[in-house]
């Protein structure tokens, strides 16, 4: 049994979608690090059930990812570390959809991280499903991992875990609620709040097979907020012990050394990683190093201590497991426990970081730390090799000072209290005006004078605050689709380094931004006809590959009668059968007309010409 064979793979998308028969309520997730493409492909997976591998094309667009995207204002909700937000692909409308529902965490120190890669998700079932399916009402999947929000293709591990209701109350999940709650305060969602609080008491979340389902076998433990702490760092004794862990460092290798009984642990970490370590230290564990012809690479992603990890072009180590045996009060403990999450075997990591892992157990020999050395040794196909411990540690004392350097830096952009305000000019175009506080903008610039930041906003290049010489700049003629509230930076450090990301401001969006960005991609009667319908019909969803491609660029003015009835039967058709059979269908559309009353095309038309107006208002009474 290889549980983390390089075969035993799964799409990150696979992990969100529902089972069949039920839908998505909500979803509330975590990440270190967040790429917003990537991002954009995730209600895909949580709203339509599609994998993220599943490519799109941006001259064809396919309108279930426009749909799902629609829906997840109030129903998905995404925690980052802050300043921590990239685009690999620039600036997309479809973003548009995507900034009200991040929310940086700050926090107080340069040296500290949010650091936890969890999702939360509800599920309901589909107004189609059995009743006796229906009559159990909700369902919960708790996702605990290595991974971040981003486009890495690192070996990392994840433990999803679906849940069943219970008649009695359930204690376990006490830690993932008061995590969840201090999360969810800052949305101001009460509602969900209060429904998660009530409904995990009554859930129990199944471990994943070999591990024990039986009892008390699945402990959350989240290291946030003051809450817990991590669970290796309990006074137990190691009876064995394996740890696979891309970061590490010699005192947290010395701490879970000292409590190892007599077995020498076993240590998997990258290569670059062990090098900086004091061989004496490496010398008491048995090393392995992650296979360097799997880790041939040229991008990079940074991870909570500052290094670079290959997110392209290869696969590197990104997964943290910590495998154990306990002897405890001197009874041996027959249990494999397995901590998986987002902890590294670093200080950091142990202590200082906001983390999640879950602990699992299993009696299964396949899951001791031996068995999964071997497969991880498999001479078929190894994803590690043995580690040749050096004379001397490689360090570069210069290397980690500038790092540190760079970690405060940002830590200090993300207190200089940005602010902006949007006032909608009487030509009808935007100016965001950005400012931040005097006095700490004064601070900064003594503290780091040879150091170059300028500013722009994410949806153009046309203009450019240099952060040193203003603390205040205005953003004229912005349409109201590119308005939003990421700022890009670029910081410029003397080694001639440069150093890229989002910061999030707190701004209010102009409500009628939604209705433009929606006329813009629906430029055309026959992309707005099919949209509408797939809202209505989502198994129309492949005559939606075909859209723009017969009629590209052609507007209502320049439409026949001949067009016109040739895209309007049909939706008539599917109003008919979603009027007789699916109402929920006919309120979804109801809500798309609404948002789309008032959107006027590029002609200044309305987008919903009085043709359609007309026929919908036959149905509208029935959309209740």
């Amino acid at each position: 049994m290889e549980l983390l064979s390089h075969n035993n793979r799964l799409d990150y998308g696979r992990s969100l979608i529902p089972e069949d028969g039920w839908e998505t309520s909500w979803a509330i997730g975590t990440t270190y690090s967040l790429d917003l493409e990537v991002l954009m492909s995730v209600p895909l997976s949580l709203f339509h059930s599609k994998y993220l591998s599943e490519s799109t094309n941006e001259n064809n667009l396919r309108t279930d990812m426009l749909d799902s995207l629609d829906k997840v204002k109030d129903r998905m909700f995404v925690f980052v570390h802050e300043n921590n937000i990239t685009s690999r692909c620039g600036y997309s409308l479809l973003m548009g959809f995507l900034d009200q529902n991040i929310w940086n965490i700050p926090l107080d120190s340069p040296n500290k991280n949010f650091h936890p890669k969890v999702w939360l998700i509800r599920y309901t079932p589909k107004n189609n499903i059995g009743k006796s399916a229906a009559s159990v009402n909700f369902k919960y999947r708790l996702i605990t991992m290595s991974r971040n929000i981003t486009a890495a293709t690192d070996f990392d591990i994840a433990v999803n875990m679906d849940s069943y209701q219970t008649e009695k109350d359930v204690t376990d999940n006490s830690s993932l609620t008061i995590m969840m709650t201090k999360l969810m305060e800052r949305t101001g969602r009460k509602d969900i709040i209060k429904q998660f609080t009530k409904e995990l008491k009554h859930v129990r979340f199944i471990p994943p097979y070999p591990f024990d389902r039986k009892g008390k076998t699945a402990i959350f433990w989240p290291h946030v907020f003051g809450q817990l702490k991590s669970p290796l760092l309990q006074e137990k004794k190691y009876e064995e012990l394996l740890v696979i862990s891309p970061f590490i460092d010699d005192n947290t290798l010395n701490m879970l050394y000292s409590r190892c009984n007599k077995t020498r642990p076993i240590l998997i970490s990258r290569e670059y990683e062990m090098d900086k370590c004091v061989p004496e230290t490496l010398k008491k564990w048995d090393c392995y190093m992650w296979n360097s012809m799997l880790e041939e690479a040229s991008n990079y992603e940074e991870d909570e201590t500052g290094n670079n990890s290959i997110i392209s072009h290869g696969i590197s180590l990104h997964a943290k497991i910590f495998i154990a045996k306990f002897r405890f009060d001197g009874d041996w403990y027959s249990y494999n426990n397995w901590f998986i999450g987002s902890t590294n075997c670093t200080q950091a990591g142990l202590r200082s970081n906001y983390e999640a892992q879950v602990q699992l157990r299993s009696l299964e020999q396949g899951t001791s730390a031996e068995e999964v050395l071997n497969s991880l040794l498999n001479p078929d196909a190894p994803l590690i090799t043995s580690y040749k411990v050096k004379e001397q540690s490689i360090t570069n004392p210069d290397e980690e000072r500038n790092r540190q350097i760079q970690r405060e830096l940002i830590f200090n952009i993300s207190h200089l209290d940005f602010n902006g305000t949007i006032i909608k000019e009487e030509n009808g175009k935007y100016t965001m005006e950005i400012h931040t506080d005097n006095v700490a903008w004064c601070d900064f610039w003594q503290k780091y004078p040879n150091v170059n930041i300028s500013l722009r906003l994410f949806s153009s290049d046309m203009d450019v605050w240099n952060l040193k010489q203003e603390n205040r700049h205005k953003f004229i003629c912005q349409m109201c689709q590119q308005l939003s509230s990421f700022i890009r930076v670029r910081i410029c450090f003397a080694q001639d380094e440069e150093k890229n990301f989002l910061i999030q401001l707190p701004i209010q969006i102009p409500e009628e931004r939604h209705g433009k960005i929606m006329s813009e991609i629906l430029d055309s009667e026959e992309k707005l006809m099919r949209y509408l319908m797939f809202c209505l019909d989502a198994q129309t969803d492949m005559e939606q590959q075909n859209i723009g491609k017969q009629l590209k660029k052609i507007h209502h003015s320049e439409f026949d009668n001949t067009a016109w009835k040739r895209y309007s039967l049909p939706i008539y058709e599917k109003l008919l059968l979603a009027t007789s059979r699916n109402k929920s269908a006919l309120k979804n559309i109801r809500d798309n007309v609404e948002k789309l009353r008032k959107a006027k095309d590029k002609n200044g038309k309305p987008l919903l010409n009085k043709d359609f107006i007309n026929m919908w208002n036959l149905f509208a009474p029935y959309a209740k």
